[in-house]
C-alpha cells in the first residue's frame, strides 16, 4: 500500500544507484596476520588467496554494488569505508580497496564509529556526490578486529561487506537525510548506558526526520541496529512503533555490525519487502556511545551479491 508519505516530497540528497554484500562462508580461511615488513605493496592484504580480510571483503562487495549498479570505475571519485575492525591502521582500508579495483588516486578514507560506521560514513560521504561524481560506500566488518568493543564478547564476531554506490540524485527517491552523533560520557550505573543509548537514538531519529520534513508515522519500515535488540526495542515502545514495522533479527545480522544495514536492505528488496516509494528509517548505535540515522525514500534499486 503507498505510504502516507508518498505524498510528500522532500529533496534527497543522492540516490542509491546499487548495493552489493559479500558474506563468504565459515569454512573460508582467515587471512594470516603480517608485520609491516611483510607488506611489498598496499594491495597485498586484498588477493583473494591470502583468505578472509576486512580488506577483501569490502572490495567484494565494491564489485558487487558497481556491478548492480552498472557502474563505470572511471565515474567513481570517492570510497568511503565504515568499519570497527581495519585489518591495519594504515593504510586505510579504503585504499587497499583503491588499490584491489585498481581505481586511480581517488579520494579514499575509512569513518571508525564503532557499530554506528556504516551511516556515519553514509552521513559525510552523501555530502560529495555531485552531477560526475560516484561515491562507494562501504560498511565491512570481519573476525579479525584489533581491538574489542566494550562490552562486546568474543562470540559477537561477523565477515561480511556490503556496499552501496551513490549517485546524484535521479528523480525524487533516495537518501533524504541524515544524521550521526555521539558523546563522550562516564559509565552509568545499572541500564545507564542502554539508557544513554535509547536517548540518543532518539535524538537522531527525531533530527533526521525532522530534515526530511516527515514524521515518524509516516515511515514504512525502521530498520533497526541489529547488534543492540535491546535498544532498538526499549525505542521503539517509547516512539509507539508497531512491531510490524521494525525489522530487527539480531540471529541474522547481529555479527554483522558496520555490513548489516546494507545487507539487510539487499535482503529486504529480494524477499520483496521493500517496495518502490517506501520511506524507510535505517538507524545505528553503540559504543562510545555513538548514533546514526538516515532517511530514505526506497527506489528500484538493483542488489547483487559477491
Amino acid at each position: 500500500m503507498p505510504s502516507l508519505a508518498h505524498a510528500r516530497q522532500a529533496v534527497a540528497l543522492g540516490s542509491i544507484a546499487g548495493i552489493g554484500v559479500n558474506r563468504p562462508g565459515a569454512d573460508v580461511a582467515l587471512a594470516r596476520r603480517v608485520s609491516g615488513t611483510d607488506l611489498t605493496g598496499v594491495s597485498y592484504r586484498v588477493q583473494a588467496q591470502h583468505g578472509v580480510s576486512t580488506a577483501s571483503l569490502a572490495a567484494g562487495a565494491a564489485r558487487a554494488a558497481l556491478r548492480a549498479a552498472n557502474a563505470e570505475l572511471a565515474t567513481v571519485g570517492m570510497i568511503v569505508v565504515g568499519t570497527s575492525s581495519p585489518d591495519v591502521l594504515w593504510p586505510s582500508t579504503a585504499c587497499l580497496v583503491q588499490s584491489e579495483l585498481k581505481l586511480p588516486l581517488v579520494a579514499a578514507f575509512d569513518l571508525y564509529a564503532a557499530q554506528a560506521s556504516l551511516l556515519t560514513a553514509l552521513d559525510v560521504g552523501i555530502r560529495y556526490v555531485g552531477a560526475s561524481t560516484t561515491v562507494l560506500l562501504i560498511g565491512a566488518d570481519s573476525d579479525n578486529q584489533l581491538v574489542d568493543l566494550p562490552g562486546q564478547g568474543r562470540n559477537v564476531r561477523g565477515r561480511a561487506a556490503a556496499a552501496a554506490v551513490l549517485r546524484a540524485v535521479n528523480g525524487g527517491s533516495g537518501v533524504l537525510a541524515t544524521v550521526s552523533g555521539g558523546s563522550a560520557r562516564p559509565a552509568r550505573p545499572g541500564n545507564g548506558d542502554r539508557r544513554t543509548l535509547v536517548e540518543g537514538v532518539g535524538e537522531a531519529v527525531t533530527g533526521c526526520l525532522t530534515k526530511a520534513g516527515l514524521r515518524l508515522d509516516e515511515v514504512d519500515l525502521v530498520v533497526g541496529d541489529q547488534s543492540s535488540p535491546e535498544v532498538m526495542q526499549d525505542w521503539s515502545r517509547q516512539a509507539g512503533l508497531a512491531s510490524n514495522r521494525l525489522l530487527l533479527d539480531p540471529s541474522q545480522y547481529g555479527a554483522l555490525l558496520a555490513a548489516a544495514p546494507l545487507t539487510a536492505l539487499h535482503d529486504g528488496a529480494v524477499a520483496g519487502r521493500l517496495q518502490d516509494g517506501m520511506i524507510v528509517l535505517v538507524l545505528e548505535c553503540g559504543s562510545g556511545p555513538v548514533w546514526a540515522a538516515a532517511c530514505l525514500r526506497w527506489q528500484k534499486t538493483r542488489v547483487d551479491q559477491w
